[in-house]
Formats: structure tokens, C-alpha cells, sequence
């Protein structure tokens, strides 16, 4: 069974750093990643976004199914038999498939508003335990968020700042292990009142620090790295997805009754900045992500990488990214040329069992248009 960590919210430039963002946080992700660094936000943005996410030969199968489905010589039986070699061909094998056609973003200094009318994640694994089988797992999430921070003043060793963000999420969900006769007998995989249905209302509370460093002695050297700390509790009430306004699906589903909930997880980083020289600039940061997920473990949980900075002008810059997550490589990089912005990333998340890693790599980008 896999013990893949899904989570709500994800952003190509943190996972091109191997999805260490805690102690940066300062785009318009920061709600979602750390709603303290909007404490420190000189000025506004607003985020215009598509993105879409997958791994390789997610398309290929797909086409292969759509093939056996499409064939009018084939009965029942013969699909099922059909569908049993496919899946077979494809032991193994994990598909997945991430979209968000339309994300908008407004943040300015202390608050900020997110709306993401429709995140929707696939997941297919094909099962070597039991004979021809999709472990299938769906996601579809609409997500309303409302952020507010502020530095805290009493703090007098440097700089802390504290955020929260307030968020409304309606899920609907889909997990189930499908066997080659249902696919025989049905004309999709996954049917829209196939999906459990339920909202929450639910907060994440964030903190930024970063320390006074003095001008002479031992610490004097970390002036040139300037460190910062964070830390993220997310989703503190827990309260899981048990009420219903049923826009997805009008139906009492019994397969799962209630959607998957948002765990309470802590997350904790550090980012530490290097000295720009000419156009160039950048930073390291180290994450521990997931803390109290009951599927944590920390392969999963540490997260690390480096952000270099490219700037000509202020409509024309960009940045380059590697790290790793969950044990796996993770590069990125992203181009601005004016309001437009380019953010391209491979990463992998581990679908194996805790004690069996197995790596998926997925290949994402978005689309932005930033003001």
C-alpha cells in the first residue's frame, strides 16, 4: 500500500528547491507555505496562474486504455481480458496527473486572498499484489484562503514576524483499488459521482525569524549569510472533510464516505543567503516537512536545496533551482520577461511503502501572469 504524502498546496519554485519554501516565503506563495513572510512584503502582487503536472508515459497509457474501451469488436469478456494484459504490461508502473487551470493570487504587505477554483491530482498505481489491478486515488479540491501577519514587537533579538492563514477547502475524493472486470463494465475510470464530497474550514499558523547578527566577533560572519529560521503549523484543527454542500457530487457515496482530511503537520527550515556577485544571487535552505503525518518518515521528510538569482532589469529576471525531496533530485528554473512569467520543474514523489522507497518523477509547469 502507498504511503505517498499528498499535499494541499504545491508551488513549482519551491519544488525546483527540493519543496524547502518555510523560511523564504516571499512571493505570493506564502500563504499557502508560510503566511508570516507576508510581514514582510514591501509591495504588491498579484498572481495570475495555470499549471499542470505529470509523469512520463501518463499520456501512453491512457491512450492504450482508451484503445480497449473504443473497440466495439470486444465484449465484456474480452475487455476484461484485454484490460487484464494491459495492466499487467504495466506492473509497476505510477501515473499521476496534476491540474490547476486557473489559480488567482493577491498579496500585499500583511494580507492576502487566494482563490484556486479547482485542483485536481490522479494518482494510478498498477498493483503487484493482487492480480491486474489500479490502486486509484483523486483528489479534486476548491480552495478560498484569507491570510493576515505582522511582525511582533516584544521579539528583541532581530526580526519575528507571525502569520495566519484562514482557508475554506471543498474536496472531493476518490480512493479506491479497481480491478480489470470494473473497468470491462464501466466507460471510465473514475466517474464525477464516484467522488466522496466535503469541506472544512481550517487555519495554518506560520512564524519567521531572523536573527540580529552582531558586527564583530565569531557570529559577525553570518552577516553575509543572514539566516533565517521558520516554522508552519498547518491545518491546526484537523477537523476532516464531515459536512457536505454537494457541488461535485449530489450523491451519498459509500465507497468513501468522507474524503481524505487535511492532517495537522509542523514544518521547520532555514535559509541561508550568499553574497550577490554582478547579476547573480542566491540562497540555501533545509526544510523538515510533515512532522506528526502518520505516513512521515525522514526520507519524506527532509528537504533541501539551492536558489540562484539571475537580475538584469526588473521586468527581465529569473532563477535556477536544484535540491532534493523525499530522497530524490529535484531542478527547476523560472523566467520573467515582463508580466509574463515561465516556471518549469521535475521532481518525484516516493509512491512505495515505508519500508520499500519507489520513486515516481514528474515533470510540471505554470504559467503566470504576474503584476
Amino acid at each position: 500500500m502507498s504511503t505517498t504524502i499528498h499535499h494541499q498546496y504545491q508551488a513549482p519554485r519551491a519544488l525546483g528547491m527540493g519543496d524547502a519554501f518555510v523560511a523564504v516565503a516571499d512571493d505570493y506563495t506564502a500563504i499557502f507555505y508560510n503566511p508570516a513572510g507576508l510581514a514582510r512584503r514591501e509591495s504588491g502582487q498579484i498572481n495570475l496562474s495555470m499549471s499542470f503536472a505529470g509523469t512520463p508515459g501518463a499520456k501512453d497509457f491512457y491512450d492504450e486504455y482508451k484503445e480497449i474501451e473504443d473497440n466495439s469488436a470486444l465484449d465484456e469478456i474480452g475487455k476484461n481480458t484485454a484490460y487484464i494484459n494491459l495492466i499487467e504490461k504495466h506492473y509497476g508502473d505510477n501515473y499521476s496527473i496534476r491540474l490547476s487551470p486557473m489559480e488567482g493570487v493577491w498579496v500585499r504587505p500583511k494580507w492576502g486572498i487566494a482563490f484556486i477554483p479547482a485542483d485536481v491530482s490522479v494518482q494510478l498505481q498498477m498493483h503487484r499484489s493482487i492480480a491486474a489491478a489500479i490502486d486509484t486515488k483523486v483528489y479534486a479540491d476548491s480552495t478560498l484562503a484569507l491570510s493576515y501577519a505582522d511582525d511582533l514587537r516584544w521579539f528583541n533579538n532581530g526580526r519575528f514576524s507571525m502569520g495566519l492563514t484562514a482557508k475554506f477547502v471543498n474536496r472531493g475524493f476518490y480512493s479506491k483499488i479497481i480491478q480489470s472486470t470494473d473497468l470491462a463494465t464501466s466507460d471510465e475510470i473514475v466517474k464525477k459521482e464516484d467522488l466522496s464530497e466535503g469541506y472544512t474550514i481550517d487555519a495554518d499558523i506560520g512564524f519567521l525569524w531572523t536573527p540580529e547578527i552582531p558586527g564583530e566577533g565569531f557570529w559577525s560572519f553570518f552577516q553575509l549569510a543572514r539566516p533565517t529560521f521558520g516554522a508552519v503549523v498547518r491545518n491546526v484543527a484537523e477537523t476532516g472533510f464531515n459536512n457536505s454542500l454537494k457541488l461535485i457530487n449530489k450523491e451519498d457515496q459509500t465507497v468513501n464516505p468522507v474524503p481524505e482530511k487535511l492532517y495537522r503537520v509542523f514544518d521547520v527550515g532555514s535559509k541561508w543567503e550568499y553574497p550577490s556577485a554582478w547579476i547573480f544571487g542566491g540562497r540555501g535552505v533545509l526544510d523538515v516537512r510533515d512532522l506528526g503525518h502518520p505516513d512521515f518518515n525522514w526520507r519524506k521528510g527532509v528537504h533541501a536545496g539551492l536558489e540562484f538569482d539571475w537580475f538584469v532589469y526588473s521586468w527581465w529576471k529569473g532563477h535556477y533551482r536544484v535540491g532534493l525531496s523525499q530522497g530524490y533530485w529535484t531542478a527547476g528554473l523560472s523566467a520573467q520577461l515582463g508580466i509574463f512569467n515561465l516556471d518549469v520543474v521535475s521532481y518525484a514523489d516516493d509512491v512505495g511503502t515505508r519500508n520499500t522507497p519507489v520513486e515516481s518523477r514528474v515533470y510540471a509547469t505554470r504559467l503566470n501572469l504576474d503584476f
